[in-house]
């Protein structure tokens, strides 16, 4: 098998007379110049403003995964890919990402890539048509696309803050890249396909696949009515779903401009079939109008027949000839604006695009798509994606940071039981239960590696697989766990059975420990790997072997190979074949090991010549001997590279050199971390998904002095509002045992405004047209949550949230785009609470004016309503006391 994979490589570099392989191999990239890598110097690495990039909140798979809940699982099932490994490709050479190709498609849904962690986009391509390479095949031209389409996402990783604590926590700024992405031409064939959020929103719009209209004109069609005029216009047509349109005009009807008359009218060539009587028609500016309903005709003669139903009085049209009857050129149409989906473009296609602000991302977001990618054995384009991680900070110094930091942390961070080597894995037998637990003693294997296992996956067990053993007779309480293929023996044959976590013993591990990580600086240069690899395989002359022997020798002592031998070389032969790695990859304590390799090393996206070019001997190209094959590979990579054009205006190292982080272990590592709050309502735990969890950080009194400046008042004055609405509670509820939550009061009067009070009869508790009812503070997340089962985003828009209780209705008021949003910062940190007043304050001229003015009464009329309840007093007094007056 390994002069198989050595065949794939070696293949692309020669004139075959042979026909193509069946199977695509991997791309070609070698990478490093082999130079030793230093820090990043202050001139290397581009000083950019990122102050406004906030912390990783959420993390997601690139893909909809089948096994979510199981880090581990995800990446085994890379072993499924047909290459692309990290940190080592099958052909022996450095790979700083990992791919996802049809090898992986038969476990993961990989129809659209998502983003893997909350950021911002800072750089892409877009090609509207791939590029192509020019190889030779049996001496014959072929030209094979590829695609060179990417996407650049800059993320923030942070450590949570030790509640009560002014210290800020180690910070890492880290980029997600993903390449290889589909064409921009795909999105025009299929305009009714999702686009990146990021991308511009143009003047071409499509009805969209929710549209419900349908009318007599075209009854088997679903989609949205076209009308005859702006005003009462009459049903004339129906644009089926997916159709893309330009409009022009402004207000809620918009004329069409793509589309030259109503469907039924359309010829195969997309122009207007029939004529019609001029006697029927009356010049206006440009165009005719319609005296009467028009009757449209297939030839230019009174006894023609009519093609469908006849258009509407008063609908312009225009035409073209002489005589009675005229040919019918266009037909004014007009739809309704706001039912229409914008469609999104690239900012231009064809070129890099350096975002000069970045988009906003979240994680689980549309990245793009999987694009087409020919390699030179391969006889049809495949779907692939290359995805990395990688940083140019000093990860290193991060990482020591971390441990240190995890330390004061409480132990509910804590998430991944470890599993160490030598660990007892009881056999299972049908009489195990809580009466009769496993036993060391029983029947046993022996794990041959350290496995961290989270505790989603411990969680989500049957309880056919989990037995809990009480404290007793001096021994420690117990947990059994019967885990099924995933640690193994020395052989690595996977095991099935129990293993015991005995409470207070057995190590619970925290994510910012990054126990088993590991940082490598590595400076192996491509000859070098590639000498090292082809002599592994023996497929060296003696003449090459003399040559080259001092090459290979280096690359086999290579700090990345050598710990890689450690890992995949179980049976001492010195070598790591593509075998190999797929059937490491698939034993999750070995995948995890590699999964926690952190490698410095040059990126292959930044272009230089002699790096490649130094390959040119080994593969026997020459002046006099040239190999057109790998002149067409040389040319393919150029064309792929972008870091030259991106890096110094991103933050990146001109230099290339970067952390290469394993994508899919950075996010199954962090992806099951507790992201929402938890609070007990009538004494059962509620996990609130709409919320973030609090962060700790609080306003200070440098905040309220900003605040103050934009508002132009007195810091009193805001402060008088913020103890008028919350008083002695403050800006969170904070009961025991429950996580902290944003205070809040909730109004069943507006519930039942926003909801039509459809559910005044079943719930008069939480949505009545008559105000009141409020109850003690905690019943208001019970109502909340009762009511968010109901209607989510209505019940989010019937309380009024923090410090400030601003309405949730009232979100765009406050600087968001939607509620989700705002009640989400609002929980996630107190200094959100006074950005989202300012905001508020600033929407409204009249707070604007009362609050610098310190009119309590007209301040409190307009943001507590009528019914203000002596807030203006309150106020009043609050300010007066602030002031010492």
């Amino acid at each position: 098998m390994a002069v198989s994979a050595f065949k794939r490589l070696i293949d692309m570099f020669k004139e075959s007379e042979e026909p193509e392989a069946a199977k695509p191999r991997e791309a070609f990239y070698p990478t490093p110049d082999g130079k030793p890598i230093s820090a990043a110097s202050d001139e290397n690495l581009p000083v950019v403003d990122i102050q406004g990039l906030q912390p990783v909140k959420n993390w997601s798979h690139p893909f909809r995964v089948k096994e979510k809940s199981n880090p581990l699982l995800q990446l085994t099932s890379l072993a499924n890919a047909t290459a692309g490994f990290f940190p080592l490709g099958a052909g022996g050479l450095w790979h700083g990402g990992v791919h996802f190709d049809s090898g992986t498609a038969g476990v993961l849904e990989q129809t659209s890539v998502h983003c893997l962690a909350d950021g911002e986009v800072v750089a892409y391509r877009t090609d509207k048509h791939s590029a192509k390479t020019v190889y030779r095949v049996n001496k014959v031209p072929v030209m094979k696309p590829f695609s060179r389409n990417f996407v650049l996402v800059r993320h923030r990783l942070e450590p949570p803050r030790i509640e009560g604590s002014e210290k800020k926590p180690p910070s890492l700024v880290f980029y997600s890249l993903y390449m290889h992405l589909q064409d921009g031409s795909a999105y025009e064939e299929k305009p009714t396909v999702e686009r990146p959020p990021f991308w511009q929103q143009k003047a071409t719009y499509v009805v969209p696949m929710t549209a419900k209209d349908k009318n007599t004109v075209s009854p088997e069609a679903i989609g949205l009515n076209v009308r005859h005029q702006v005003k009462k216009g009459e049903v004339m047509g129906l644009l089926p779903r997916g159709t893309a349109v330009v409009v022009s005009g402004e207000g809620d009807y918009r004329r069409l401009e793509n589309i030259p008359g109503p469907f039924h009218l359309l010829s195969d060539t997309r122009t207007l079939l029939g004529y019609v009587r001029m006697d029927q028609l009356e010049l206006a500016e440009d165009h005719y109008r319609a005296k009467v309903s028009l009757s449209i005709y297939a030839e230019a003669v009174a006894t023609s027949k009519t093609l469908g139903p006849k258009l509407p009085k008063g609908t312009q049209v225009k035409v073209s000839g002489e005589g009675e009857f005229r040919k019918l050129e266009f037909v004014a149409q007009f739809v309704h604006f706001k039912s229409l989906q914008a469609l999104r473009e690239p900012q231009v296609f064809d070129e890099v695009v350096v975002l000069e602000k970045p988009e906003s991302i979240r994680a689980g977001d549309l990245i793009g798509h999987i694009g087409k990618y020919q390699d030179y054995t391969a006889e049809h384009p495949e779907e692939k994606l290359h995805l990395e991680i990688f940083s140019g900070e000093d990860v290193e110094a991060f990482i020591a940071e971390c441990r240190a930091w995890e330390r004061e942390l409480p132990s509910k961070e804590r998430t991944w039981l470890k599993l160490v080597k030598g660990t007892v894995v009881v056999s299972h037998q049908d009489r195990f239960s809580d009466k009769h637990p496993p036993t060391a003693s029983s029947a046993h294997a022996l794990s041959d590696a350290n496995l961290l296992v989270p505790k989603v996956v411990l969680d989500g067990l049957p309880p056919t697989h989990k037995i809990v053993v009480p404290a007793s007779d001096g021994d420690k309480a117990c947990n059994w766990y019967r885990l099924d293929v995933l640690l193994n023996d020395a052989a690595n044959n996977l095991l099935n059975g129990w293993i015991k976590e005995e409470v207070g013993v057995t190590p619970w591990v925290s994510p910012w420990a990054w126990d088993g990580y590991e940082v490598i600086t590595d400076y192996t240069s491509p000859p070098e790997f590639m000498a090292s690899f082809l002599r592994s395989l023996k497929r060296l002359t003696d003449e090459q072997l003399e040559h080259y022997s001092p090459m290979a020798d280096v690359g086999d002592k290579g700090p990345v190979k050598a710990r890689l031998l450690d890992i995949v070389d179980r049976d001492g032969d010195n070598k790591i074949t593509a075998e190999e790695l797929r059937a490491v990859i698939r034993v999750p304590a070995l995948a995890q090991a590699m999964s926690q390799l952190i490698v410095c090393y040059e990126s292959e996206w930044l272009y230089k010549p002699q790096k490649w070019d130094g390959l040119d001997g080994i593969f026997g190209h020459g002046g006099s001997t040239p190999h057109l094959n790998w002149l067409a590979e040389k040319e393919r990579i150029k064309q792929l590279s972008w870091w030259a054009e991106v890096a110094g205006k991103v933050g990146l190292p001109k230099d290339g050199k970067v952390h290469h982080l394993h994508p899919i272990g950075l996010v199954g590592k962090f992806n099951y971390l507790k992201k929402h709050p938890e609070i007990f309502i009538d004494g059962v735990k509620i996990e609130l998904g709409f919320l973030d969890l609090y962060d700790g950080t609080v306003i200070e009194e440098s905040d309220y002095v900003a605040a103050a400046d934009v508002l132009g008042c007195e810091v009193e004055a805001i402060k008088a509002v913020a103890i008028t609405e919350t008083g002695s509670i403050g800006s969170y509820f904070a009961r025991a045992g429950d996580d902290k939550v944003a205070a809040i009061l909730f109004e069943r009067h507006y519930f039942h405004q926003l909801t039509g009070g459809r559910f005044d009869g079943s719930n008069p508790d939480i949505s009545s047209p008559v105000r009141g009812g409020y109850g003690v503070h905690s019943a208001q997340y019970r109502k909340m949550v009762k009511a968010y089962r109901l209607s989510a985003s209505d019940a989010l828009k019937s309380a009024s949230w923090g410090r400030f209780q601003i309405m949730g209705r009232y979100f765009s008021n406050a600087g968001y785009s939607s509620v989700e949003d705002f009640v989400r910062d609002i929980n996630r940190s107190e200094k959100n609470h006074l950005k989202a007043f300012v905001s508020f304050i600033r929407a409204d001229s009249v707070l604007s004016s009362a609050i610098v003015k310190k009119d309590w009464l007209r301040f409190a009329l307009r943001y507590n309503g009528p019914a203000q309840d002596g807030c203006d007093e309150k106020m009043r007094l609050n300010y007066n006391e602030l002031k010492g007056i």
